[in-house]
């Protein structure tokens, strides 16, 4: 890294994992930004940010994220609550529009791998007895044989979005759902069937069968962000711009809780 392009990195960050919005990011780091932006929203806002986070799962979905759906679980304690004189239906609001596609199958896994997300601050992960993959993987296998184009999309994005904390809360026992997505991508583009590293694996399978003619899907900006989630890119602002064109509220950085 040249001089101009370390002064550049620095003024991009502007603290331990605070980023400014518009430099290019990593699919990570730019899929966390989108769900702070969303869940540090006023009360009154939910719905206007719930019409974009919808809007972005339709027309954005690599950067639908579990993250997305606090903004909505965490109102629904109280049903109704007030917010600058007005009372805010919070859980009419979440059921009507909180978790349709994705954001539904990232709650659904969640569970499955017994909401590891949420627990994670409350208890030992090296203590914690793993989670078997198996009812993940027939999950995942009846989602892949099913007719519902749309469905089985969802449930792709979610997995890939999931898979690192699939991972924690298996340790590591992820061959039921590799040999489900090895058998699901035997007819699409080709895969690293070679590899020790599972996820590895497991994330090219899911590219593969989501973009099934990965020459036509070279130029698809999903497919060069789940292809390549390392690569640094501003391809992110379009799902930016949607929180905007709803009037949320986008701020300059944002900090990237983990």
């Amino acid at each position: 890294m040249g001089f101009i392009d370390l002064v550049e990195h620095l003024f991009a960050h502007d603290a331990p994992n605070t980023v400014k919005i518009g430099r290019p990011l990593a699919l990570r780091d730019a899929k966390t930004a989108l769900a702070m932006i969303a869940v540090h929203q006023p009360l009154a806002d939910m719905r206007k940010v719930a019409d974009a986070v919808r809007q972005l799962q339709d027309e954005f979905p690599q950067y639908a994220t579990y993250g997305m759906t606090h903004y909505y679980n965490e109102p629904k304690r109280v049903r109704f609550q007030s917010e600058g004189g007005k009372f805010v239906d919070a859980d009419a609001i979440a059921d009507a529009f909180a978790a349709s596609a994705i954001l539904q199958d990232e709650i659904t896994i969640q569970h499955l791998m017994g909401d590891i997300a949420d627990n994670r601050e409350h208890r030992d992960p090296a203590k914690t007895p793993a989670v078997p993959a198996d009812e993940l993987a027939q999950r995942t296998r009846e989602h892949l044989s099913g007719t519902d184009d749309a469905a089985r999309r969802a449930w792709l994005y979610a997995l890939y979005d999931q898979l690192d904390d699939i991972d924690e809360a298996t340790k590591g026992g992820l061959e039921p759902l590799r040999n489900v997505l090895s058998d699901a991508a035997s007819g699409a583009a080709e895969t690293p069937d070679g590899t020790d590293d599972a996820k590895t694996a497991i994330r090219a399978r899911i590219v593969a069968l989501l973009f099934p003619d990965a020459e036509s899907a070279a130029g698809d900006a999903a497919h060069r962000a789940l292809s390549d989630p390392q690569a640094e890119t501003d391809d992110y602002m379009a799902a930016v711009q949607i929180f905007r064109d709803h009037g949320v509220s986008v701020p300059e950085s944002v900090t990237l809780e983990r």
